[in-house]
């Protein structure tokens, strides 16, 4: 879980992945904060849904635990009673594993954690969603490129009260690592009604994270969630990006944030 900032705390399953599969490493100095560390948007208003095209640009570098990029709704703290409750679909890669899409679900009851597609190779592109059904109220579904990825899924008391976010995080698995990732989210949206409706998440209107050597940098579109250092590109970076200005920081509120 995420320090100081426990609403972004929404990759456990991923965590405890990493933490079985890790194996004995030289010591490294790092080249970030401990633990997780963050970059992205958070809207300062609820919605019934987040969409965004999403890009590992350049293929992650996880020297420790893993790094992910994602859109979601929700947190912990934001279910019934105090409860922990998120929904989350998007990109990641663990140590020593090729990327993967997944999506994860948390409530009381526990964490879902569910892979959509894996060896996802860098450059590919998958416009993914979470949004509520129209027809009914706290039920969920995953979409990617337009198509439904999963059943409905029933977040009891959510209607209206989640926090959207489109987020790239990284997490060290317990020990110092310098991991490494460059996430583009294209078109980031939110639904304004269940069942889309939708209006773009401006930067300007979002609170914007930024933990560490993490950056959120204006991309064409979009932005692009970098580490630095940054993984190596292909064949160097797209004009869209190759000059593009760092997004101001915004005040970030260390505790779950209010509507």
């Amino acid at each position: 879980m995420g320090g100081s900032r426990p609403l972004l705390a929404a990759c456990a399953v991923l965590a405890l992945v990493a933490a079985t599969a890790s194996t004995a490493r030289p010591a490294s100095k790092g080249c970030g904060p401990r633990g997780y560390a963050y970059a992205g948007l958070q809207s300062p208003r609820n919605a019934f849904g987040v969409a965004g095209t999403l890009t590992a640009v350049a293929d992650p570098l996880v020297e420790r635990g893993h790094v992910a990029g994602w859109v979601g709704v929700g947190a912990p703290g934001e279910g019934p009673q105090g409860t922990d409750e998120w929904l989350q679909v998007g990109l990641n890669t663990i140590e020593g594993d090729p990327g993967k899409l997944y999506y994860e679900i948390a409530r009381a009851s526990g964490i879902r954690y569910v892979e959509l597609a894996s060896n996802v190779p860098a450059g590919r592109s998958y416009r993914v969603a979470v949004l509520e059904t129209a027809r009914h109220a706290n039920t969920w579904r995953i979409w990617v490129n337009g198509h439904a990825a999963s059943p409905p899924i029933y977040l009891p008391e959510s209607h209206g009260r989640l926090t959207p976010m489109a987020i790239a995080e990284s997490w060290d698995g317990g020990t110092a690592a310098c991991n490494r990732y460059e996430y583009r989210f294209g078109s980031v949206s939110l639904a304004r009604k269940p069942g889309g409706d939708w209006s773009r998440l401006h930067k300007a209107a979002a609170h914007v994270m930024q933990d560490g050597s993490s950056r959120v940098v204006a991309a064409r579109n979009g932005f692009v969630a970098v580490t630095a250092p940054a993984p190596a590109w292909p064949s160097g970076p797209p004009p869209s990006v190759r000059r593009a200005p760092s997004v101001a920081s915004a005040p970030v509120q260390p505790r779950r944030l209010e509507p």
